[in-house]
């Protein structure tokens, strides 16, 4: 691996990569290069962390810990990328420009009188800002420009780096309480709405490419002049067996051994019962207006909302007409055979009956909506009884079903971009179509939300494996509206009973 030019395309196996020169910085002016003593680099990114974080292990054979020296006080300068092209440009992690900061030696490991293994844990500069200063000021505008500003002002974040913002809705009166400048972004990111989708659901994190704050519907669809375009899949997964690997030699074709996952397992399918808490499928927002004196109730409904939401798979196109199809995670019927009491609803097409998103009262929020609170236009307040619900639902949603991936290493995926799935069903009866071969209800679009990159240095041919962590918010098959009751016989055991004298309650 020395001998290849860190610019170089030629990818030669999967799990291949190139990494320049690392250098270890210390504050009083030492440098040191340790890219020979390297064993491994892990990198992690999550879409609900706000920036990336890693550890580094090499052979101390200089007794740097003490000539550098290293107190964990470190910067490490390094890039590292697949060496393979994209259409969707460079995709590498560049720590050249802005360099890492180590913030803990969590390890030293003597191994002999002359040699020692140390684990340095490294992390963004601005999460090591993020601990020294505090925000203590008024904002006036739209969300977004506070992000801003907060994120490059050096009485915040000052950073150098790059950040993409999503624009949001409304103008706002904001005083940040002398909090962390993350804490403060975080607050703005619970309230933002999007200027240019729907769903009121904010992330601010960081991957390869830079920061983002951003909703997360636009992580499935992009808002041009034409209308909503969904996002490409970066990239497409087959989680076969290794019987299937073998068709593929993975040294005349790399690219395609790519494709093929080493493991994967579902980490999280839709509970019920914590959804249903959390306010996942229905919920109740409760808004009061001290200027105004009023309380508004508002209610969010999954099923009767989802074709108002823009989701992570895209509608059909059937005869040259627009089919929208239901593929949310709870049954479009009657829910409770116990209940046979009509739902509060005029909508057309859908059962009389309960649906699971009818019960409102799962989760009950109480928000404040005043208006004019700083004397100003804001004559609607924050707006907290039209998208709370929303957004609670969105947050919950994300994470109801999630998937672990063991992949071969590739530095242009990220957080927050799609990739397509091709998850084989279980069962006879296949044939050669993948329609056949495949789950029809899991497999399709995911969305990366967190990546930890193993970069394997200590072997005779350097190993770069990645874990994905993906999500679905939508089954990828549509199913099926039913409008009359539920057909499940329940019968009545009697009533309550004490346990004293055998006497029923009434």
């Amino acid at each position: 691996m020395a001998n290849l030019l860190y610019e170089d395309y030629d990818l030669k196996y999967p799990g291949d990569f190139r990494i320049s020169e690392v250098a270890l910085s210390s504050p009083y002016g030492g440098v040191a290069g340790i890219t020979s003593n390297i064993s491994s680099i892990n990198i992690y990114e999550d879409i609900d962390q706000n920036c990336l974080t890693g550890d580094i292990t090499f052979t101390d054979t200089a007794n740097l810990v003490v000539n550098l020296p290293i107190i964990g006080n470190e910067y490490l300068n390094f890039k590292i990328r697949t060496p393979m092209e994209s259409q969707y440009g460079e995709g590498e992690y560049d720590f050249t420009n802005v360099p890492m900061a180590v913030f803990n030696v969590s390890q030293r490991l003597r191994l002999n009188s002359y040699t020692q293994t140390v684990t340095l844990e490294f992390c963004s500069p601005e999460l090591i800002r993020n601990q020294s200063v505090r925000v203590s000021r008024a904002f006036e505008g739209p969300y977004d420009d506070a992000v801003a500003k907060i994120f490059k002002k050096s009485w915040g974040l000052n950073s150098k780096k790059k950040i993409y913002i999503q624009p949001t809705k409304h103008n706002h009166k904001f005083v940040a309480p002398n909090r962390r400048p993350m804490d403060v972004i975080q607050m703005l990111a619970n309230r933002a709405v999007p200027k240019t989708s729907v769903l009121p659901g904010y992330r601010f994190y960081e991957n390869g490419q830079g920061f983002h704050f951003r909703s997360i519907d636009s992580f499935y669809f992009v808002v041009t002049t034409a209308g909503l375009q969904q996002h490409p899949n970066m990239f497409e997964y087959f989680c076969d067996t290794m019987d299937a690997k073998g068709s593929v030699n993975v040294r005349d074709n790399p690219k395609s051994a790519m494709r093929f996952v080493d493991k994967y397992s579902f980490t999280h399918l839709p509970d019920l019962i914590a959804s249903h808490r959390t306010g996942a499928y229905a919920n109740k927002t409760i808004s009061h207006d001290s200027y105004n004196k009023t309380i508004t109730t508002s209610k969010f409904n999954y099923i009767e909302d989802y074709n108002q939401i823009p989701h992570m798979e895209k509608d059909s196109i059937d005869e040259g007409e627009f089919v929208i199809n239901y593929r949310g995670l709870i049954p479009k019927a009657h829910y409770d055979p116990t209940d046979l009491e009509l739902a509060d609803t005029n909508s057309p097409g859908r059962t009389a009956y309960k649906m699971i998103s009818d019960y409102s009262d799962a989760r009950v929020m109480l928000t404040s909506n005043t208006a004019k609170i700083h004397n100003t236009n804001s004559d609607s307040g924050n707006r907290s009884n039209e998208y709370t619900g929303k957004r609670q639902s969105a947050n919950t949603i994300i994470n109801s079903v999630q998937m672990n991936m063991t992949v071969p290493g590739n530095t242009h995926l990220n957080i927050g971009h799609m990739i397509k799935v091709n998850i084989p069903r279980s069962g006879s009866k296949k044939d050669d179509t993948l329609t056949s071969q495949n789950d029809k209800m899991f497999s399709g679009r995911w969305l990366i939300t967190a990546i930890r990159h193993n970069f394997d240095m200590a072997r005779n041919e350097p190993m770069h494996k990645m874990v994905i962590t993906c999500s679905k918010e939508t089954y990828a098959k549509h199913l099926a509206d039913k409008r009359g009751l539920l057909q499940l016989p329940v019968a009545d055991e009697g009533k309550a009973v004490n346990i004293y004298d055998r006497s029923e309650y009434n």
